[in-house]
């Protein structure tokens, strides 16, 4: 636990430096150190590659014409020798050529083998059982004789009797006439003889080597074979290689392994190939790089204590300009005294001076400008406030605290808190989506007071920006409560009857219009009750406008007891009143039409001991499907009644 806090502070201090001026510049001249470096390096690398490459060219050039020398002179020694002894061989038989004594030719040969004209063997040394009077004519090169009769050297093959691969040099034996009398064969082994142990010793380095193959693309050598002939896989894919066996010669990098060169041995038919891998090529000079890299970063280690040094003394008035800066912040200094000689730090220094005076009188300025603002709104008789980009408030002027109760520590929670619950929801809404969306808001809710008396206000806010940034909202808000009441009161008049408080047609036909708008939308059935009132006319005329208003008055109240809470209750104009029932279907309508003509036909009124009593004709209808307008309805309705008094009133008609 003690040491990662130990490790902590450690940490930031280091993060402290590397971030500063000093360590940016240091790790500056660091990083331009390791770039130039880089750069010399990968240049010296490039052209130092070119140079290995072009040397190993030469070199490699070099090598494999004397290694294509060597081997040519190894063969044409040994064919020379074979035609020195077949010109001695004009009569053979078997046992001449032990008299010949070949012991010079043992350094050169395995074995010699004497072919007369039919291919058959006539002689060999060193003598093995069976083999003379044996048919050659198996053999390609004895067919390859008898055809051409010049120098020939053999695909490798293996001995019958030996069981050891090998390769045959043959030359052509003529007779005294000169005629074609058969050839004289010098076995070669591969795995043993001393023309293919020199190619052991045929390298280049300690990886090149030396890669013999036959033109018909039998791989007679390879440095990694073993007893019995190579295989040719072993090459895998050498493209370059196949042309060679087409007698083409050169030099080649290929696949970016090796530099490999190739040559022709016309005596045997045969391609050398040189292998020289690229690792051993630039061993040298990528040893020479690793030196040059230790070297790089040994100065770079001398180098940096002295920059850093360097880079402390020219820096070191920052530290003075920062001091003072501060002191500028806590109101100790009025301007920027550094001695400097710094070109561009002196700039700096004159420019910030200009800056802080040019920021002083900004901001007195501003001080002026916010006094007069705030007593503006101070002594608005309007609420004002004004928030910050959150919704929190910073300002609340005098009226808007008395209005509502409120100051600069309420928060919004508690604001809304004291909305009325139907308009809380939508107002926190909309007020949140000013915010976010940097627009204005304009809203009328009902807001519960400071004594909880009930209040209706209208907020307008403006969102202010400054320069493209958002700082907040600026808003008014207004007391209009009584305006409310007041247009609620005259809603409430434009659409009741002021005698019986009832609807007046014009309530009745909206309302209407709203249940015909159901039936037709979702089609919910509503039924219409209308009626006048029979022997009313006879109130009027004898009791007076006044006992006929208490009438009316009992049957508005009459058609209120009877009604459903969803119902609406109205008075047309004089003695004519209706009823609209939404969602009722018309055999409760006549229930409730039968209930209503009862109770009205139970009212009465009195003046000087004589009584009145008056009847209700009711029609009853409800909407129909070929319905276009209300006044269908109305109509039916309307028929249904007058078809009442013609029964001889009293009655309740449907239509």
């Amino acid at each position: 636990m003690t040491q990662p806090k130990r490790i902590k502070p450690f940490t930031a201090a280091l993060r402290r430096h590397l971030l500063s001026l000093r360590g940016r510049l240091l790790l500056g001249v660091a990083a331009l150190w390791l770039l130039l470096s880089l750069l010399l390096l990968a240049f010296g690398w490039q052209s130092g590659s070119r140079l290995v490459e072009e040397t190993n060219r030469v070199h490699l050039r070099y090598e494999a014409d004397l290694i294509r020398n060597a081997i040519t002179q190894q063969v044409e020694e040994r064919m020379e020798a074979l035609e020195g002894l077949a010109g001695q061989l004009q009569q053979v038989s078997p046992g001449t050529l032990a008299a010949r004594n070949p012991q010079a030719l043992m350094s050169l040969f395995d074995g010699l083998l004497v072919v007369n004209a039919d291919n058959m063997i006539i002689d060999d040394w060193p003598k093995v059982p069976n083999r003379v009077g044996q048919d050659a004519s198996v053999r390609a090169y004895a067919q390859f004789m008898r055809h051409f009769q010049r120098r020939h050297v053999s695909e490798p093959f293996v001995g019958i009797l030996s069981g050891k691969p090998m390769v045959m040099l043959l030359v052509p034996r003529k007779d005294t006439d000169g005629n074609y009398a058969g050839f004289l064969g010098g076995q070669v082994e591969i795995g043993g003889s001393e023309l293919f142990d020199n190619f052991d010793h045929l390298r280049l380095g300690n990886a090149g080597h030396v890669v013999v193959t036959t033109a018909s693309g039998r791989l007679l050598y390879h440095p990694e074979q073993h007893r019995g002939l190579p295989d040719i896989s072993q090459l895998k894919d050498d493209p370059q290689l196949e042309l060679a066996m087409l007698g083409w010669e050169g030099e080649v990098l290929q696949d970016e392994e090796a530099l490999k060169a190739y040559r022709q041995i016309w005596p045997a038919d045969w391609v050398v190939s040189v292998y020289l891998p690229l690792g051993q090529m630039y061993a040298p000079l990528a040893e020479l790089m690793e030196r040059i890299t230790y070297q790089v970063w040994w100065s770079l280690g001398l180098l940096l204590p002295v920059m850093g040094a360097l880079i402390w003394l020219a820096l070191h008035p920052l530290s003075h300009l920062a001091h003072q800066i501060k002191e500028l912040r806590h109101g100790s200094r009025d301007a920027l005294e550094i001695p400097t000689q710094i070109t561009e730090l002196r700039r700096v220094i004159d420019a910030f001076n200009k800056l802080e005076k040019q920021r002083l009188a900004t901001l007195h300025d501003l001080q002026q400008r916010s006094a007069l603002l705030r007593g503006i709104l101070a002594a608005s008789p309007q609420g004002m406030f004004v928030t910050d980009t959150r919704g929190e408030l910073t300002f609340v002027n005098p009226t808007l605290q008395r209005m509502l109760g409120i100051t600069l520590a309420t928060h919004l929670e508690e604001w809304a808190r004291h909305i009325h619950a139907q308009d809380r929801a939508p107002l926190v809404k909309a007020w949140l989506a000013s915010l976010l969306q940097q627009q204005d808001l304009k809203r009328q809710f009902r807001y519960y007071g400071e004594h909880g008396e009930l209040l209706w206000l209208d907020v307008h806010t403006n969102a202010i920006s400054v320069d493209g940034e958002f700082i907040g909202l600026v808003g008014v808000v207004r007391d209009i409560t009584q305006r409310q009441h007041e247009d609620a009161l005259r809603r409430w008049e434009a659409e009741h009857d002021p005698l019986t408080g009832l609807l007046n047609r014009r309530g009745l036909e909206r309302r209407l219009e709203d249940a015909f708008a159901e039936w037709q939308k979702a089609g919910i059935s509503s039924a219409l009750l209308l009626f006048d009132l029979d022997h009313f006319k006879c109130i009027n005329d004898t009791g007076g406008h006044a006992l006929g208003d208490s009438m009316l008055q009992q049957v508005a109240a009459a058609m209120e007891s009877e009604a459903r809470s969803s119902d609406h209750a109205a008075r047309q104009g004089g003695d004519e009143f209706a009823m609209l029932l939404p969602g009722c279907k018309l055999p409760r309508a006549l229930q409730i039409a039968e209930s209503l003509r009862a109770r009205i036909a139970e009212l009465s009124v009195e003046q000087h001991g004589q009584s009145w009593q008056v009847t209700a004709s009711i029609g009853v209808s409800t909407f129909q499907p070929d319905d276009l307008t209300i006044h269908e309805v109305m109509k039916r309705a309307d028929a249904a009644s007058y078809a009442a008094k013609s029964r001889g009133r009293n009655e309740v008609v449907s239509g």
